[in-house]
C-alpha cells in the first residue's frame, strides 16, 4: 500500500472523506482528493478510492475475488448465495413485463402529482408548490400500492403518507452513521441531537413497516402483481423455507427506502433542471415530444430519444446514490500498473466518474442533447443503478415512474418555473447514502400553459 498516492493521515486513520459524512459532503471530499492525488488514492490504512470509470466492471462484475465490505454493509446480508436466492425471489415482479401490470397504479398517482402541484401552487400566496415533497409522496404512494397493496385513504391520507415519508427520510442518516461510527447503532435512539433523532425515526419506521406487512398479508397476499407476493408465498432456496415475518419486514423497508427516496429525487432534479430560466427550451421540447405521442403510449415514451436524454442527463449530473460502495478484495487485483493486495477495500463513486470531462465535455452543464449522439464510453460510464450482479433490481419500476410522471405533467400543459424564493444553495446535494437537496425543498411556480 505504500506506493499509492495518499493524504498523510490516511496511513493511520480510515476514510479521509469520513468527516464529510456528517456534513453530507463526502463525495466532494473524495473529488478533491482525486484532483490532487490522481485516479487511485489511498484514503485509509487498507482502503483506496478509484475514479477511472473503466475499472467499474473489474470491481462490480467480478465473479470471484471481490465481496462487499462487511464493515460498511453490516447488518445487511453479504453472503453471495443468500443474496442470489433473495434476488431470485424478487426478480419476477420487478421484470419489465410484471411492472407493466402496475401501470394503472403509477399513472393514477402521476396524475395525482399534477393535481397536487397545481392545487398547492394555487393556494400559496407565492404561487409556488414544493415539488420535492410532492415527488416524495408520489414515489412513496406508488411503492406502497405496488409493493403492499396499501393505499392511503380518508381525510388524513396525505398526512399519513407524509408522516411515513418523514420517517424514511429521517432514517437515512442512520445508515451513514452506522457505517462510519461503529458504536452508533448500539447507542442509537439514546444519543442526543440529529444522530439520536435519526435512530428514533428508524425505530418508528420499523414499526410502520411491520404494520404495512400485516396489512398486505391480511388483504392481498394472493395477488400476484404486488412486489411482496413472491417473497411471502415462495420458499427461499438459501433458507429452504418461506421468509419469516421479521424478514418480510426487512424486505418491505428495502422496497420503501429504495423505491421512494431514489426515484423521487431523480424526478425532483428533472423538474429543477427544466424549470431553470435558461432551460425553458428543454421544457418546451419535452412538451412537444410527449404531446407527439399517443396518450397512454408507454412504449412510445420508453423509446423516445429526447425523453430518455432528459432522464439520463439528470441521472448523470444528479445521481441519487453517490456514496462509496466498498468492495473487499479476497485476492490481489491489478489496476493499471498497480497490484492491490488481498484485503484491500476498493471504493468508487458515480458522482466522480459521471463528471469525467474526457467522457462528458462540460460535465457540470445540464445538456440532454449530448445523449442524442451518445458514445459507447458515455453509456458505459453512466451507472445510476450500479453494475454487476448486485445492481438495482428495481430499476424498471423507477424508469416507469419517471416516464409516467413526465407524461402526466406534459399532457396537463403544466408550465414550471423556479420559484424566486429559492436560494442557489438549496439544491446542493447532501450525501446520506441517497442524496437530498440541502434546502429540503424545491419551490416551483406551477401554472397551466394554455398550450393544450
Amino acid at each position: 500500500m505504500e506506493t499509492y498516492s495518499r493524504p498523510i493521515l490516511s496511513k493511520i486513520h480510515g476514510d479521509q472523506a469520513a468527516h464529510g459524512v456528517y456534513a453530507g459532503t463526502s463525495c466532494l471530499q473524495l473529488d478533491r482528493l482525486h484532483v490532487k492525488y490522481g485516479p487511485i488514492v489511498r484514503i485509509g490504512p487498507d482502503e483506496v478510492s478509484v475514479s477511472d470509470w473503466r475499472h467499474l466492471r473489474t470491481r462490480y462484475q467480478a465473479k470471484s475475488g471481490v465481496i462487499k465490505d462487511a464493515r460498511f454493509y453490516d447488518p445487511i446480508r453479504i453472503d453471495p448465495a443468500e443474496h442470489a436466492a433473495r434476488r431470485k425471489l424478487s426478480s419476477s415482479p420487478d421484470s419489465l413485463q410484471s411492472i407493466a401490470q402496475l401501470d394503472p397504479i403509477i399513472q393514477k398517482q402521476s396524475q395525482i402529482l399534477v393535481t397536487r402541484l397545481l392545487a398547492q401552487a394555487s393556494a400559496s400566496a407565492s404561487g409556488t408548490a414544493d415539488a420535492y415533497m410532492l415527488c416524495g409522496l408520489y414515489s412513496l404512494e406508488v411503492i406502497c400500492q405496488a409493493g403492499f397493496a396499501k393505499e392511503f385513504t380518508g381525510p388524513t391520507a396525505t398526512d399519513d403518507a407524509r408522516h411515513l415519508l418523514d420517517l424514511i427520510d429521517g432514517s437515512a442518516a442512520a445508515f451513514m452513521y452506522s457505517a462510519s461510527i461503529p458504536f452508533a447503532s448500539m447507542l442509537g435512539p439514546r444519543l442526543p441531537g440529529p444522530i439520536g433523532a435519526s435512530y428514533r425515526a428508524f425505530a418508528d419506521w420499523q414499526q410502520a413497516s411491520r404494520e404495512m406487512v400485516d396489512h398486505f398479508l391480511q388483504h392481498s397476499s394472493e395477488e400476484t402483481k404486488y412486489l411482496l407476493n413472491p417473497l411471502s408465498q415462495s420458499s427461499d432456496r438459501f433458507l429452504n423455507r418461506k421468509l419469516a415475518h421479521n424478514e418480510l419486514v426487512e424486505e418491505a423497508k428495502t422496497y420503501m427506502f429504495a423505491g421512494s427516496g431514489t426515484t423521487s429525487t431523480t424526478l425532483t432534479y428533472i423538474l429543477y433542471e427544466i424549470s431553470k430560466p435558461n432551460h425553458r427550451h428543454i421544457q418546451d421540447r419535452l412538451y412537444q415530444e410527449v404531446r407527439g405521442l399517443q396518450e397512454g403510449d408507454i412504449t412510445g415514451l420508453r423509446n423516445n430519444n429526447y425523453v430518455n436524454a432528459v432522464i439520463k442527463e439528470t441521472m448523470r449530473l444528479h445521481p441519487t446514490i453517490i456514496s462509496t460502495l466498498p468492495r473487499l478484495l479476497t485476492e490481489p487485483m491489478q489496476l493499471d500498473n498497480l497490484c492491490l493486495p488481498s484485503g484491500t477495500i476498493v471504493g468508487m463513486q458515480n458522482w466522480i466518474h459521471h463528471r469525467n470531462p474526457a467522457v462528458y465535455p462540460s460535465p457540470e452543464s445540464f445538456v440532454p442533447d449530448r445523449w442524442l449522439d451518445a458514445t459507447v464510453e458515455m453509456e458505459s460510464s453512466l451507472t445510476p443503478f450500479g453494475v454487476g450482479r448486485r445492481n438495482c433490481i428495481g430499476q424498471n419500476l423507477a424508469w416507469q415512474e419517471l416516464y409516467w410522471a413526465i407524461d402526466s405533467l406534459m399532457r396537463a400543459g403544466v408550465q414550471l418555473e423556479l420559484g424566486s424564493q429559492m436560494g442557489n444553495w438549496e439544491m446542493e446535494k447532501i450525501d446520506r447514502f441517497n442524496i437530498a437537496p440541502r434546502g429540503k425543498r424545491l419551490m416551483l411556480a406551477v401554472t397551466k400553459s394554455g398550450k393544450i
